[in-house]
């Protein structure tokens, strides 16, 4: 699966050669944090910092396709919280981590880089996709990336996005806590170990535009 999804990453960067006016290189940081046996629903828990980079690919001004591989790491602890079976069980879990995903991004209002007319200069968006995490000390897994975000042109070509992921994992070992005995929530929300990421991302579209059409503008505006 890692071969898979980095194959596909690799073909999105070669094949989009042709049109690099739709084209963005940019960067990523913010924090990962988990949730799953150790830690079931509290969000920014336990956080570390999160880098990496991001090529985006612009379809149109509501359609973008974007792969990342982003670096980070994932840590809990039962004692971090106060519930008896917890602070009895004692488990904890450090691990680094690599996330690669491939998502499309559709945004809910027009948006260019630079800014066009008919296009607004901050607009929402959602994002999903397919993805793969590799932690350092236990099984990787394919993942189904999902988020919501917000995104600007600061100026001319230059991009910021403000955006909240998440990654529903295959796997429940990432704590290294798979026993189907182990503290389980019925909720299927916590069947499975997630990965969740919150940070900025900064791009910059590779060259200036040559020519625009405009005729899809005329009926997302």
């Amino acid at each position: 699966m890692y071969k898979l999804i980095l194959g596909i990453l690799l073909f999105v960067l070669s094949s989009s050669a042709f049109s690099q006016t739709k084209a963005e290189l940019g960067i990523f940081g913010g924090a990962a944090y988990y949730m799953g046996d150790i830690n079931p629903q509290k969000q920014l828990y336990s956080s570390s910092v999160a880098l990496g980079g991001i090529y985006r690919y612009n379809f149109n001004s509501r359609y973008s396709l974007r792969a990342s591989m982003l670096f980070s790491g994932l840590s809990g602890n039962d004692l971090d919280f106060k519930n008896s079976y917890q602070q009895a069980r004692g488990a904890s879990f450090n691990t680094d981590l690599v996330d690669l995903s491939l998502q499309v991004e559709f945004n809910f209002q027009p948006f260019r880089a630079p800014q066009k007319s008919k296009t607004r200069r901050v607009v929402p968006y959602v994002t999903s996709g397919i993805g793969y995490i590799a932690p350092s000390s236990t099984s990787s897994s394919f993942t189904i990336p999902m988020g919501v975000g917000f995104k600007t042109n600061i100026k001319g070509r230059w991009t910021a996005a403000l955006e909240w992921s998440f990654r529903k994992t295959f796997t429940d070992d990432l704590d290294h806590l798979d026993d189907p005995n182990n503290f389980k929530e019925s909720n299927l929300m916590h069947n499975n170990d997630w990965a969740s990421f919150l940070g900025i991302m900064i791009s910059y579209k590779l060259f200036p535009d040559n020519e625009e059409c405009h005729s899809y503008d005329r009926f997302v505006k």
